[in-house]
């Protein structure tokens, strides 16, 4: 073979590596989208796992201590946290777990009640902190149950990025459940797959 022959052999033509290029292009323009909207579903996902995680810790909390522990969810800084007491019972601190980014506590419009009896008035049901539109709080008695005015009450929280959202539902026994958002309506996360 000559010098020449092996010169053209060695390489790729401009026109190989653009055709590579345009395919790998075009496969991102299509994958783009996916993985935007599976970030988007990640992060209210890892949203309601971070709630019922800090509300499962302020139910042990409250029963290991065997006093009552309040959780309060500030809507405005977008964070929720357990409000620690000294032993006099006064507030020393609260320690807030933020939500994940572009994830604040909203509902869908037009939304119903994820279970019969859940409150749909605010995204946070629970109580507001004196004096606060944009702080709530929610008491744990010493048995790790919801201190509510009536055993049927249910409170719930609400968690969205504007396209996905979910909800949260406490009962007044401390039953915990999940509610994903699906064409109008809510569907148990127990029951529905991603």
């Amino acid at each position: 073979m000559s010098r020449e022959t092996r010169k053209q052999q060695a390489g790729f033509t401009v026109i190989e590596a653009a055709v590579v290029v345009l395919i790998a292009g075009v496969a991102m323009a299509f994958a783009t989208p996916k993985i935007v909207n599976a970030m988007r579903e990640y992060r209210v996902s890892m949203a309601t796992r971070q709630l019922a995680d800090l509300i499962h810790k302020a139910k042990m909390q409250a029963v290991s201590d065997n006093k009552a522990v309040t959780l309060r969810v500030d809507t405005a800084g977008n964070r929720m946290g357990i409000v620690v007491l000294d032993d006099a019972g006064n507030e020393v601190e609260t320690q807030y777990v933020p939500l994940p980014q572009g994830v604040t506590f909203q509902m869908p419009t037009g939304v119903s009640a994820p279970m019969t009896g859940a409150p749909i008035a605010r995204s946070v049901s629970f109580t507001p902190k004196t004096g606060s539109s944009t702080v709530f709080e929610q008491q744990f008695n010493s048995r790790g149950f919801l201190v509510v005015g009536s055993p049927t009450t249910i409170q719930a929280i609400y968690v969205g990025n504007g396209q996905v959202f979910r909800a949260l539902t406490l009962t007044s026994v401390g039953g915990i459940r999940t509610w994903k958002w699906q064409t109008g309506a809510w569907a148990n996360t127990r029951t529905v797959s991603s």
